[in-house]
Parts: structure tokens; sequence; C-alpha cells
């Protein structure tokens, strides 16, 4: 696969590789030819055992760690200069010099150097929008497929890691999109919506999961108990099928599904994009218990004692936190999570008057728009935190590239999404940033005005709380008939008597090991928010499949499969892309004026038509493969391209 031009094809439907003619493909030495979605598992739980096995093999002999890891070129190196360096010491031996003693540093410093590079294991690049990614998502092979109109390859590249690629494509806060390359001079691509966009354009004929689970079937013997149907708890289910196991869950509610299916409003996610995503999980033959709570209905050492093999808790951020000076419903209190509970039940609310919304966060801005939608006069919403300033962007020049400067969360700005704020501005929301309620006057039973106060600054405890410190003597009084409190939430660990005693397996990954799960002796492992608190539906995903591929080498071992496997392409970044006014502007989604207007629960946002979805996937810079980009300045370069007459020096430039 050396030869790569314009029209490429993956080898065999593998869209990892590519070939200049897939009739005439040729399979090169490294390529194991279609990985199944088990296959690739597989292959990360050998690479992971292998890196950490390769730092041991190190520091027996510096250089055995790379070759152990597929790193041949970098080991070769280290096996070269420990021997040399010893050699120079025989040499040069004599009762003490100076010399002798550079050299035995020289020594120590290739074992020290060895022993540390060799943890990488066998590294290879990642695009900036794929390493921003907690699902390491692989977001510029999918938009190229996109691109070239491959809507059903590129949608299983997705679903290789993410099964709710509906779901994300709508309400994920794309970290992809904030570290886009294009984005540095220019607007990012939509890295997001085109995940929506080869979602709606594919028909589901059939059920990519069950497909792969049928091509070659496998059974462990084991089973598995996850707990919980959230996002969390439906990733590790499917991932631990795929791999082999028998999985159970067991959910307190009566449906799965989690917090999308119960907080999440139609104007951002319509319900029966979500409900046809989780059905698709709950179709592979699981084992249902729904109306099961743990703590309440069994124990972990009851599921010890019915033969599970490992249990992974993923229960997630369910408990709200209310303020203490609030009354009831009756008085014109509301809780936000239970009030979008019942919006998207479809229970009528009635909300007329003034209504204020405390909390500054997305759950907040979506409190707000859905009172909007209830009939409210008059919405505003107050929070400790400031509202974000926009600023221009700023860049250094680090490791070869430039890189934007990117502003520190101090804990001092609103933590809404800045798109989410822009949407509830949109909807004639009032915004009271840098401040804080105090008190409420009551008359006749129910809220009529809250006594608020300026905050001067936020202090942190040493748990992270926020302390904010108000300005006395900046007492203002706004009028309210319904107030709402939006200020988070926290895991309910009422089950387990308090915080559980937790070992991190990643600084990445929310995903931890229960320590002394009630003296069982089977694996539990803790993921999403039930883990470190309330985070995104992609983190809880991820979390997910890490603590499936964990529990697949923590009961298993190590998977029998080829470590032969690599991408066949340079992992080096190519700068000389075409530029262009129209390059640099990013396409728009199609809004819903109706819905926007009329204030309904209908969803605003209708993604992209065909047309601009495949310009706007055109835009992808493919900073993971080079000689792509260097095919497309060719095609790029038109007669009214401002940069044709820079043709011939962009693309010597790029054969560099």
């Amino acid at each position: 696969m050396k030869e790569q031009s314009s029209m490429t094809e993956g080898y065999r439907e593998c869209h990892i590789c590519a070939v200049k003619n897939k009739m005439r493909a040729r399979r090169c030495f490294y390529c194991t030819g279609n990985l199944g979605l088990r296959d690739r598992m597989y292959f990360e739980i050998k690479q992971r055992r292998r890196r950490k096995r390769a730092p041991y093999l190190s520091a027996i002999v510096p250089g055995a760690g790379h070759w152990y890891t597929g790193r041949r070129y970098v080991g070769t190196f280290f096996m070269a200069m420990a021997p040399l360096a010893v050699g120079l010491v025989i040499a040069t031996y004599s009762p003490w010099n100076w010399g002798l003693a550079i050299l035995s540093v020289a020594i120590f410093l290739v074992w020290l150097l060895a022993l540390v590079d060799s943890r990488r294991g066998s590294h290879h690049f990642q695009a900036p929008c794929q390493a921003a990614c907690p699902g390491k998502v692989p977001c510029s092979q999918y938009v190229h497929l996109a691109a070239e109109g491959k809507d059903k390859e590129s949608l299983e590249l997705v679903e290789a890691v993410c099964p709710f690629p509906g779901t994300i494509g709508r309400i994920c806060h794309h970290p992809c999109e904030t570290d886009c390359n294009r984005g540095k001079d220019g607007e990012p691509v939509a890295i997001c919506a085109l995940k929506r966009f080869v979602n709606d354009r594919t028909e589901r004929a059939f059920n990519f999961y069950r497909r792969e689970i049928e091509a070659a079937p496998v059974s462990l013997g084991h089973r598995i108990a996850v707990i919980g149907a959230g996002p969390s708890g439906l990733s590790g289910a499917l991932f631990l099928r795929i791999l082999g196991f028998r999985v159970a869950i067991f959910e307190a509610g009566d449906f799965g599904g989690g917090t999308p299916a119960i907080f999440v409003p139609g104007y951002r996610l319509p319900q029966e994009v979500y409900r046809s995503e989780v059905e698709r999980i709950l179709d592979l033959d699981l084992d249902l218990n729904f109306g099961k709570a743990i703590g309440r209905d069994f124990s972990l050492r009851d599921l010890q004692e019915q033969g599970f093999s490992g249990v992974y808790l993923a229960l997630g951020a369910m408990r709200a936190i209310g303020l203490p000076h609030t009354g009831e419903e009756r008085e014109g209190f509301l809780d936000g999570r239970a009030f979008l509970e019942r919006v998207v039940r479809g229970d009528v609310v009635k909300l007329p008057g003034d209504v204020l919304v405390v909390g500054g966060g997305n759950v907040a801005m979506d409190v707000a728009r859905s009172a909007v939608r209830c009939g409210a006069g008059k919405v505003r919403i107050i929070c400790l935190e400031k509202r974000p300033v926009p600023r221009e962007k700023q860049f250094h020049y680090f490791k070869n590239e430039w890189r934007e400067i990117k502003a520190k969360a101090t804990g001092e700005i609103m933590p809404a999404w800045p798109w989410e704020i822009d949407d509830t501005l949109e909807e004639k929301v009032e915004i009271i940033g840098g401040g804080s309620t105090v008190s409420f006057d009551i008359e006749g039973g129910r809220v009529a005005k809250v006594h608020c106060l300026e905050v001067e600054r936020i202090d942190t405890d040493a748990r992270g709380n926020l302390l904010p410190v108000l300005k006395e003597g900046s007492d203002f009084t706004l009028k309210a008939d319904w107030v709402i409190t939006a200020v988070g939430s926290t895991p309910d660990y009422s089950s387990s008597g308090g915080r559980p005693k937790m070992k991190f397996l990643s600084d990445t990954v929310p995903i931890a090991l229960l320590r002394k799960p009630e003296g069982c002796t089977f694996p539990v492992l803790v993921g999403g928010d039930y883990a470190t608190g309330p985070a995104s539906i992609i983190e809880g995903i991820t979390a997910g499949r890490e603590a499936a591929m964990y529990l697949y080498q923590r009961i298993v071992g190590e998977p029998k499969i080829s470590i032969r496997y690599r991408n066949r392409r340079i992992m080096h970044p190519w700068p000389n892309y075409p530029d262009s006014l129209n390059k640099r502007q990013r396409r728009r989604q199609f809004v819903s004026k109706k819905a926007r207007e009329t204030k309904s629960f209908d969803e605003i946002y209708g993604g992209f038509a065909e047309m601009s979805a495949r310009e706007e996937a055109d835009r992808c810079m493919r900073c993971d493969w080079p000689l792509m980009r260097e095919s497309k300045v060719k095609r790029f370069l038109r007669s009214d391209d401002p940069l044709k007459d820079e043709g011939e020096d962009v693309e010597r430039n790029s054969k560099l």
C-alpha cells in the first residue's frame, strides 16, 4: 500500500488502510484484513497488556520493551547504546577519573530512558480532534468517509467506539472541535453534526452489533452484572456482550436510558432517536431486570452467590442538590431535575408569571428554556459565576505547531457550554451573573420576591466546593412567582453506606476499582458519573467500554490474537493544506424557525442537508493522513482558487 491517490478504497472494506484499486489490492505484511469489532477490542487489550509489561523488560535489557510493543527501531537504538556505554567503561577502566564517572552516568541514563520510554507502548500519532475526544472516536477518518459519500462505512467507524451516534451527534460538548486545526484560522469543522448526519442518512435495516456478535459467536462461560442502564451501563453491557460474556442488567427504574431518557428535553434530543439506540442494545440477548435496585432488592454478595464473575456499577449522579432556604412546590419552589423529568415524560406543566432559575450549568439552561415553553411570562437565571466574555484567539508555537492558548477553568465563569448560553439568550431569557439568592418573601402562601446579593469573588475549599464571598451593601430584589433550583447533582451513595473506597485505573477515563466490596472476591468496577460526579455522556460511554476491556483482562486474561496488525499511515502532520475563504467558513445546520418562534418542544436544529454536509466534511484537513491531503491539493487548485499560482510550491512542500 505504498501508492495512494484521491480515489482510495479500504482493503476488503476495512476503511483503516487505503489502496489505489480495491480489486487489485494486496495485503501488506502488517495487515490482518478486515478486523471485526471484537478483534479490535482484543487488539487494544493486548496492546495495553504489553505496554504494562514493557518497562520490566527494558529494566532487564534496554530496548527489549520497545521490541515487545512493536517499536523495533527505537528498541534497536537502546540495545546498541547500552553495550556501547558498558564497553567504553571497560576500555577506560581505572581506579577513578572523570571520564569513567561520566560514562557510568551515561549507562544509568540509557537504562532509565529506555524504561520510561517503553511505557508509551506502540505510540501512534493521533489527529488533535481524536486525541481531544474522551472516547477517542476516529473523527478525521469518519469525516473523510462522509465527504466521499460512504455514510454507512463512516457510521460503523463511530459505532465501533460509541453506540449512541445519533444522541452524541446532538448533545455532545464536542471537545474535538475545540482542538480542530481548521479552527486555528477560521471555523472548526462541524465534527459533531456530521456524526448525526451519517447516522440519520443510514438505513437501519440491520443491527450492526448483532451482526458483529453473530459473525463469530463466542461464549466465555462467565456472567457479568451491570447495575444501571444509563449510557455508561448500556455501553459496558454492549461491549461485554461483544467480548463473549453473558450480561445481566439491573435497573431501579422501569426502563433503560438513564439521564438522556429522563432529563433531556425534546428540542435538544428527540426521545425516539435515543430510544431506538437504547433498544438496539437491549435486543442483544441480555438478561434484563428492571425495577431492581441495589441495596433494596439485592446486594453484591447476592450477585456473587448467584455465580457472577464481576460487576460494573454505573448508577449515575441521580440525587439533586437542593438549596437550604427554599420551600415546597405549593409555595412555588421546584427542583430543576424533577421539573425536567415531568416535561420529558409529557406531563402538562404550567408556569404562569415570572420564573427565576437558580444555577449556571447546562441543566439550568434546559430548565430556563423549558420554562419558556411552559408559558412563563419572564424567565431569569441567577448564578454565582459570571457570564463568559468573548475573546480573540491567541496562539503559541509548541512542538512544531501553533496551539491555541485556552482560558483556564477558574470557577468564576458559568459552567454551561457557550452554545447553550447563546441558545438560551436567543429565547429572551435574562441571565444575571455574579449574584446569589439570600432569602425569599412569602406572600399568601407563595413566593413573591427574592432578595439577592452580588458575588465579590468565589473561593474553593480543600474538596473543591465553591465558597462565594458576597459583597455587602449590594443587595437587590427580583420578582418571582416560581423559583426553580438547578445547582447540580451528586451520586447517591446511600446503598453503600457512604462514598466507597475506590482505586482509579486511569487519569483520563472515569473508571475505578472498588476496594473491599462487601467482602466479595470478584472485581467490582465503578464508572461514569457514579465514580467522579456529573460528567459528559461521551465520558460515561467511554467508561463503559473501558470497564468491559478491563473485566476481560482481569477474568479471562490476554486474548489470543496476532499483534502484527498496524495502521499503514504516515504518522506525521502535514501543514500545507489549500486555504481559501470558502474553506474557512463553516456550513450552517438547518434551524427550524417554527420551533424557535412558537417555543414548542420540537427539535430546533435539523442537521445538515446533503450538499452542505459533503462540503463541510471536505473542509477536514485530514491531520492523521498526509498522503490523502496531498491528493486533495491537486483537486482543490482550480482556476478560481486564490492559491492556484502557489500550487507548485504547495505540492512540492507537501512531499518534503
